[in-house]
Parts: C-alpha cells; structure tokens; sequence
C-alpha cells in the first residue's frame, strides 16, 4: 500500500514535463527546418541567376558583332556618315551621358532612349526571352568632322608602329567609338557590356 501511494505521489509531481520537453525540441527541430529549406532555395535562385547572367553575356557577343558589321559595310562606315547622329543604328556623333557605372543612360532608361530619338531594333530572341540593345557612341565632345582637339583619339593604322609616331608631321588620328551592350533576359536578369574600337 505504501508503495502504491508513493508511486501516485511521484506521478501528481510529473505532470507531463517529459511531454513539455518533447514539444520544445519538435518545435526548435521544426524552426531549424524551415531555415534549411528556405536557405537552400535561396541558394538555388542565386546559382540559376548566376548561370542567366553567364548566358546573357554570351548573348551579349551578337550585339557587339551587329554594332561591329555597322562600322564594316553598314550604316557607319564612311567618315562622313560617322559625323552626324544617326539615330536608325543607335549612334550618336558625341559622348552620351552615363551614371555612376559608366552605362550610357540611354540603355539605362527606356524613356531616354526614346527620347534620344534612337530607333534600332532590338535583338530579340523569343524562345530564349532574351532581348539586346546596343548603343554607339563617337568619343567626341560635340557632332561634326573629327578634330583631335575634342575627341578621344589613338594613332591611325598607318601609324601604329614604333614609339616615335607622335612626333612625326602629319600623323593620322583617329576617332574612338565606344559601343555598350544591354542584354536582358529571364527573371529580369540583365548584363551590361562594353568595348571599344577605333576607325
């Protein structure tokens, strides 16, 4: 009897902490789940954005080769029609203002570029959704024939040999164009490329 009576004692005393125990550690199990799952998917849209971005940079190269081919047998590739805005292939005969980054704002902002007056076609690839704009402008201070005074320029082809070819009378220079590349693909990912040629 007396056993009986102390084991109904020790049972009052109980009163469901192991049960209390439990449910504090399903709950931290739970907490720490939730985190690991939410840490992952962060992960995997980190790496899928990394891996568009990689892609859009290749994408990138077909916009470069359009604004090169205008410079080649386009609409760019005397002097003479290098001198005035041509707003059909995207140039502009003077620098274009940029932001902080060095982008030209008219790919920056949709709205500038509209009223730039620009009018190129984008590239467009709709099974990819993958859309390019590309921008080129003369390294100029103003429109109008080259004057090295007001252009960023490097020595002409001609010459490009030896280290002498600033003091030699009459050297040819030639003007700097810088084309800027804005691709944008799926998930809003976007990439902005540069290069710059001379002719």
């Amino acid at each position: 009897m007396r056993k009986m009576a102390f084991l109904q004692a020790r049972r009052r005393q109980q009163r469901g902490l192991i049960l209390l125990v439990t449910l504090l550690a399903m709950v931290i199990l739970l907490i720490s789940a939730v985190a690991l799952i939410r840490s992952f998917d962060t992960s995997l849209l980190l790496s899928g954005n990394l891996a568009f971005k990689r892609d859009l940079v290749n994408e990138g190269e077909r916009g470069m080769a359009a604004a090169i081919a205008l410079f080649n047998s386009g609409a760019l590739a005397t002097d003479s029609s290098r001198a005035a805005d041509v707003p059909a292939s995207n140039y502009s005969a003077s620098i274009l203002a940029v932001n902080a980054r060095g982008i030209p704002l008219v790919l920056v902002n949709d709205s500038t570029f509209a009223s730039k007056g620009m009018s190129a076609t984008d590239i467009t690839d709709s099974s990819t959704g993958v859309k390019i704009r590309t921008v080129i402008d003369r390294q100029c201070a103003a429109a109008g024939s080259f004057d090295a005074t007001t252009c960023v320029y490097v020595p002409g082809s001609s010459d490009a040999g030896g280290t002498n070819w600033l003091k030699k009378a009459g050297a040819e220079y030639v003007p700097v164009y810088r084309i800027s590349v804005r691709v944008s693909g799926p998930r809003n990912t976007q990439v902005f490329l540069q290069t710059t040629l001379s002719r």
